[in-house]
């Protein structure tokens, strides 16, 4: 990192789409890229992150979909400090088992990538 630079990480934020009724947009940065959403992907499981693979949990790593695809690969981690944190389970828990959704258009492998890099940077560390 640069001098003088100092790294922000953002917190999960979920949002709703007009264009997109039904499904449930996330970033960390506070924007959506045009065209270039991700969506909680409830068709693949949550999984809880515990220290040592035991204790409580700390942490999920939540599966994300870009709305070019029509299978999702992308996961984002979520911290037990964060405000979505308690709401992640129960969110699960009501669209499980998740139903694949339709790709709105087509975008290319690279595309995804730097859409995902705009929208989570510190989840392609």
């Amino acid at each position: 990192m640069a001098a003088g630079l100092k790294r922000v990480d953002m917190a999960l934020q979920l949002l709703r789409l007009n264009a997109y009724p039904g499904r449930i947009a996330a970033t960390k940065t506070g924007s959506v890229v045009p065209d270039g959403a991700f969506f909680l992907d409830f068709a693949r499981p949550l999984k809880a992150l515990r220290a040592f693979g035991i204790g409580p949990v700390t942490g999920f790593l939540v599966p994300v979909i870009h709305q070019g695809e029509s299978r999702g690969g992308f996961v984002i981690s979520v911290s037990r400090s964060e405000p979505y944190f308690v709401d992640l389970k129960p969110l699960w828990a009501h669209h499980q088992p998740g139903h694949k959704v339709a790709a709105a258009g087509s975008a290319d492998n690279l595309a995804i990538v730097a859409d995902f890099a705009a929208q989570f940077p510190e989840d392609c560390r």
